[in-house]
This record gives C-alpha cells, sequence and structure tokens, in this order.
C-alpha cells in the first residue's frame, strides 16, 4: 500500500471506531456489574449481532469458508486468543479504577504501531508524521516520569495489539466473518460461567434496565470492532496507529465531562503533546486526502 495517499473510507472508519470506543466506559457504568460479568455479556451479545450482521449482509459463506483453511484457522484463533485479552480489559479496567492505565496504554499504541508499520511492513513515514512522533513520545515521557513506572495494563495493550495486527493484516478474509470467529471462540466458555453466576441471574431478575443495557453493550461493541478493524485493513499500520491517539483523547474528554474525574496540571502538561500530535495527524491526513481527491479528479 502506498504509504502516501489515505483512504476516505479508512479515515472515516478510524474516526468513527475512536468515537464509539468512548462511549463505551460511560456505557458500562450504567450496568454496575463487575469486568469479568461485563466481557462475558459482552462477548455473547457482540457475536449475536455480529451472526445476525453477516446474516443480512450475506457474509456466512465467508464465515464458513474460514474452516476450509487449517493456517488461516490457526491464525485466527492466536489472534482472538490476544484481542480477547484486550476486549476483557477494555470492560475491566473503567470498573476496576484502571481506566487511567488504560489511557497510558491506548496513548503508547499508536507509538508502537508505528514503529510496528516501519520494521514490519517497511512503511515511510512522512515528516508530518515523524513531528507527531515526537511530540508524542514527550507526551508519554510526561506520563512515565509522573506515574515513575508502566503499569501491566499498559504493557499488555501496547505491546500485544501490535502482534495482533500483524497476525491479522496478512490473512485474507472479510472483516465481519473473522469478528464472528474471534468471539465465538469465547462463547461457550461465556455461557457456562453466566449460566453458573447466581449472582448475575439474581441482578438479572431484579433489573429490568439489564435486559436491554447489555444488548446494547453488545452493539456498541460490535460497531467499534468493525470500524476499528476496517480501518486497520484500508490504511497503512503506521497512519493508522497514530490516528488512533484520537480514542484516547475522546476518552479523556468523556472522563472530565462525564464522570467527572479530576486531571491535575502535571496531566494537562502531558496531555498537551497528544493533542498536538493528533492536530497534525488530522490536519496531514485531511490535506494529503484532499491532493488524492483532487489527482483523481483531474484525470
Amino acid at each position: 500500500m502506498n504509504t502516501h495517499l489515505v483512504s476516505g473510507k479508512g479515515l472515516t472508519n478510524s474516526v468513527l471506531a475512536s468515537m464509539l470506543f468512548g462511549l463505551v466506559p460511560v456505557y458500562i457504568q450504567l450496568t454496575e456489574l463487575t469486568g469479568n460479568t461485563l466481557f462475558w455479556n459482552r462477548i455473547i451479545f457482540s457475536a449475536l449481532c455480529l451472526a445476525l450482521v453477516c446474516y443480512r449482509m450475506d457474509r456466512l459463506q465467508s464465515f464458513s469458508a474460514i474452516f476450509l483453511c487449517r493456517k488461516t484457522v490457526l491464525m485466527l484463533s492466536l489472534g482472538g486468543l490476544i484481542v480477547g485479552f484486550q476486549w476483557w480489559l477494555f470492560v475491566w479496567g473503567p470498573v476496576n479504577n484502571k481506566t487511567q492505565d488504560l489511557s497510558l496504554g491506548y496513548f503508547l499504541l499508536p507509538l508502537t504501531l508505528a514503529l510496528t508499520g516501519k520494521l514490519v511492513f517497511n512503511e515511510r513515514l512522512n515528516k508530518a508524521q515523524y513531528f507527531a512522533m515526537g511530540f508524542a513520545s514527550l507526551g508519554v515521557l510526561a506520563m512515565l516520569w509522573q506515574q515513575g513506572s508502566l503499569p501491566w495494563v499498559s504493557l499488555a495493550i501496547a505491546g500485544l495489539y501490535p502482534v495482533y495486527f500483524i497476525i491479522r493484516k496478512p490473512l485474507q478474509v472479510d472483516t465481519l466473518p473473522a469478528l464472528l470467529f474471534e468471539h465465538l471462540l469465547f462463547l461457550p466458555a461465556s455461557l457456562f460461567i453466566l449460566m453458573s453466576d447466581q449472582s448475575f441471574i439474581q441482578n438479572l431478575t431484579r433489573s429490568a434496565t439489564l435486559w436491554y443495557l447489555l444488548p446494547g453493550l453488545g452493539v456498541l461493541c460490535s460497531l467499534s470492532l468493525i470500524c476499528y478493524i476496517n480501518a486497520s485493513r484500508n490504511l497503512p499500520v503506521s497512519l493508522f496507529g497514530l490516528l488512533s491517539y484520537l480514542e484516547p483523547a475522546l476518552i479523556f474528554v468523556v472522563a472530565i465531562t462525564a464522570l467527572g474525574e479530576v486531571f491535575t496540571a502535571q496531566q494537562w502538561f502531558s496531555y498537551s503533546f497528544i493533542w498536538l500530535a493528533t492536530a497534525i495527524i488530522c490536519v496531514d491526513s485531511a490535506r494529503r486526502l484532499t491532493q488524492k481527491i483532487a489527482n483523481q479528479a483531474s484525470r
């Protein structure tokens, strides 16, 4: 893929994914359930949602085709275990006071993805992307200096997601069937654990709101993942990684406006570098997309 061109589809999916992911920390607070219970429910309802979408979009044949290649099944299973752990962290963290660790991990992730794109896929960064990485690195270093160390949650996000995209990117499998396959890996365990959880069953019988909040969580997470994977497959890894700064920035806005969290002056200082990096990438991406459209129109 030519790294100097920007896919409009990829850019749109990246922004939508960040916006939807930014809603999740607020949404899960409405359920008042534990992180583990939320994860198992997310798997069930996301699987149902994805299966319905695959059926409506006539993708079930593509899903069946996955099982015709042993290598594809093996690689998707390995990637599914990695990304499943990330899904668990994303719903477990906010209800276990690990939101800040999650945020730091997602701020580190674009740096590790950009490095992956350069080292693994031989993608070249332009000057704007180098400047963005520089400012983002300053912001991350400021965070590290303030906290003194990297939490395991942050390291898991920043270190394992690049491995997932290395596995996922070369596979010739449509987004929806692959996501359905990954969710079905955890479905048997999800059903068994929830059916054995008497506390969850009691909550379900007492709270009528859970009957629509939990399916809604599955829909929200499914849409987020579809947009996220589509963006990863339509953008160079380096640019995709740097655009991912929008997600933690939106989570920050949600944290101070919807969740009422307080941020110190030191945190404002480190976040300002991240916002500057995000602005540089957005302006550069818009400029190159406009240039691409103009070149196509002139042909």
